[in-house]
């Protein structure tokens, strides 16, 4: 008997987070019976409204999709479950967060370190902080029956608060991914992919960049995907909004995949999902060692881990001009994504989390030690 799974969240249907963390996954549950249905706050119209229109459009565009999923959750839709991606609201008041719950077995799960989203490290809107995200992930992680961190680091918070707390990664699902081939001769492409948000950890490398490309022989280009693009002297500089399609497009064309993250307290909560969609694609990756990035990436494995200007100049010289090298990690990247960060690998613990059934019938506890160990096992 399959377990139907509501998932909600207090974004759109293509927001990163709730698109790697509840539909990335979805296929491969139901070979586990577990039956995936999305409902996040906002439809794609409404985000798109929500995010591209002024403050009136923006309150009547927030004010009619709470209506809409209070309504639905009012009508206690058959969900066996509750996933709540972080959280289900956008406005401070529990309202739509314990409609969620009443009734139901609720699964929480975090992948960023969500309390600290008012931030000037997150580098969201100045309002951020009304939301109360904080207030509501102790409250959702006090009545769940099962919490899922994408790492440990945010696994120890949350276990201040549950303890029913696991450790399952954002996954990847590299078979749907072709293998980039790393080949002699021509331009070499620098990519990042990832989201307005995030996309200023960029200027902070600009500098090795611009040294990178006075150093190289060959003609450089910085491809941005999902947010803009800094100005870098000496390199050819692309940008594109994302879409599904410019994300398959990048992973085709990019050499080294590119992931600055500045050291605080709300990078330290990342995933690293940059680094494994990289490396899921066998494009090597040079990475700030910030939160688990290193171990998730492994250095001299899915690429190389830099601290500070210079080394991140060496290593985009080294694997600028040396294929074998970029290839050699693009191949090893991709296989540490297959057997520790894959949907295929992961979609058993994910599914029993879920299901809520009993651990010990698994072959690896479900318990936050448990997870834990093969979180840290599946990175050195």
């Amino acid at each position: 008997m399959n377990t139907v799974v509501g998932a909600l969240g207090a974004l759109g249907p293509t927001s990163p987070s709730f698109r790697v963390r509840t539909r990335v996954p979805s296929a491969e549950l139901g070979r586990y019976g577990v039956e995936m249905r999305h409902a996040p706050l906002l439809s794609e119209e409404e985000d798109h409204l929500f995010h591209s229109g002024g403050v009136a459009t923006r309150a009547r565009t927030l004010l009619a999709a709470r209506s809409r999923l209070a309504r639905l959750l009012e009508a206690r839709a058959d969900w066996d479950v509750a996933l709540v991606q972080r959280q289900v609201d956008l406005m401070p008041s529990l309202r739509l967060e314990r409609l969620a719950a009443e009734g139901k077995r609720v699964v929480l799960d975090v992948d960023d370190a969500i309390w600290h989203d008012g931030s000037a490290a997150a580098g969201g809107h100045p309002l951020a902080r009304l939301k109360g995200t904080a207030r509501k992930v102790r409250w959702l992680a006090r009545r769940a029956q099962k919490v899922i961190a994408g790492n440990e680091l945010l696994a120890e918070w949350l276990s201040a608060y549950s303890p029913h707390v696991v450790v399952i990664p954002s996954l990847v699902d590299p078979r749907l991914i072709p293998a980039r081939v790393h080949s002699p001769g021509g331009r070499v492409v620098l990519g990042w992919l990832g989201s307005p948000s995030t996309a200023r950890s960029l200027t902070a490398v600009a500098g090795a960049l611009t040294r990178t490309a006075g150093i190289l022989r060959t003609p450089t280009e910085l491809r941005v995907v999902g947010g803009p693009a800094p100005r870098v002297s000496g390199i050819d500089v692309r940008q594109q909004p994302w879409s599904p399609q410019s994300e398959r497009a990048f992973l085709d064309e990019v050499d080294i995949g590119l992931m600055p993250l500045p050291d605080n307290e709300w990078t330290r909560g990342k995933c690293a999902y940059k680094a494994l969609q990289y490396m899921a694609a066998g494009v090597p990756v040079v990475a700030d060692d910030v939160g688990v990035s290193a171990r998730v990436i492994g250095h001299g494995q899915g690429g190389l881990i830099a601290r500070g200007v210079d080394e991140w100049t060496e290593h985009l010289v080294a694997l600028a001009t040396n294929p074998a090298l970029r290839a050699r990690l693009g191949g090893a990247g991709r296989q540490r994504v297959e057997q520790d960060f894959s949907v295929e690998a992961w979609a058993p613990e994910l599914a029993a989390a879920l299901a809520g059934d009993d651990p010990a019938a698994k072959a690896e506890t479900l318990s936050y030690s448990g997870a834990e160990a093969r979180f840290r096992s599946a990175s050195q």
